[in-house]
């Protein structure tokens, strides 16, 4: 092998490697999770709270269930967002600093890394997820990174992701609607998503088998508290197709 191909090696041997070194991020909901089986090269994302839009109301609270978990392995606080859909959202532009400073407070927690936003909209309510991670970023600590989870169809036929202030994206590979199927057919045949900016982390979940790019965070969804069984399983079809 000549000097180039040598070169080639190495350098793909180096990307490899850097696509094995993404960890893998278990998300736990709010439900007692005992997650004390994670191992030292896993990352653990916790909701911290829950703040609910009805009508004229702000609804906000922490976590109501017990986790046990290694305290330097928590490296991501997740705030779930909701709209009520029984009320007319009233909606004024000094409502959002209003739930920013709840949304930084929740996430608050020693040795935080990364704040994610949890927050499914319908398409009218984009102005709103928008300012919102808006006023977040102008709050957020130095040093820590701003998250934000998405549908997946959000990153294949819509292109308003761009004016998120955010460091990553993550879209959800499982309980997807209509089309669903094309994008999983579509990304185990090689092909990522249309939005550039979903190419850096990405969800799946236990129960829902699919084969994604590699080379990026991936989070891990249980439909059910996590048992060590359930993650070496998850972990196990990971590392197939992503080569680890």
């Amino acid at each position: 092998m000549g000097r180039l191909g040598v070169l080639l090696a190495l350098g793909l041997a180096c990307a490899a490697g850097r696509a094995a070194a993404q960890p893998l991020t278990l998300w736990a909901w709010e439900r007692p999770e005992d997650l004390r089986f994670a191992p030292a090269d896993a990352d653990i994302a916790v909701q911290t709270g829950f703040i609910e839009l009805s009508g004229e109301r702000l609804i906000v609270r922490g976590r109501r269930h017990p986790l046990a978990a290694p305290a330097d392995r928590v490296t991501t606080a997740v705030v779930h967002v909701q709209v009520d859909p029984r009320r007319e959202l009233a909606w004024r532009s000094e409502r959002a600093e209003q739930v920013a400073a709840a949304v930084l407070r929740l996430g608050a927690r020693p040795g935080v890394r990364r704040l994610q936003v949890d927050f499914e909209v319908r398409a009218s309510q984009r102005p709103i997820l928008l300012a919102l991670l808006q006023a977040v970023r102008a709050g957020l600590p130095a040093g820590t990174t701003l998250s934000m989870t998405a549908l997946a169809s959000w990153c294949e036929t819509e292109g308003w992701l761009a004016d998120a202030p955010v460091d990553e994206v993550v879209p959800m590979l499982f309980r997807m609607g209509p089309g669903g199927g094309r994008l999983k057919a579509k990304l185990a045949a090689g092909g990522d998503f249309a939005d550039p900016r979903c190419r850096s982390a990405l969800a799946i979940s236990t129960d829902t088998p699919v084969r994604a790019p590699a080379g990026r965070r991936v989070y891990l969804f249980s439909p059910r508290s996590w048992t060590a069984s359930d993650f070496e399983r998850v972990k196990e079809r990971v590392a197939t197709w992503r080569g680890d």
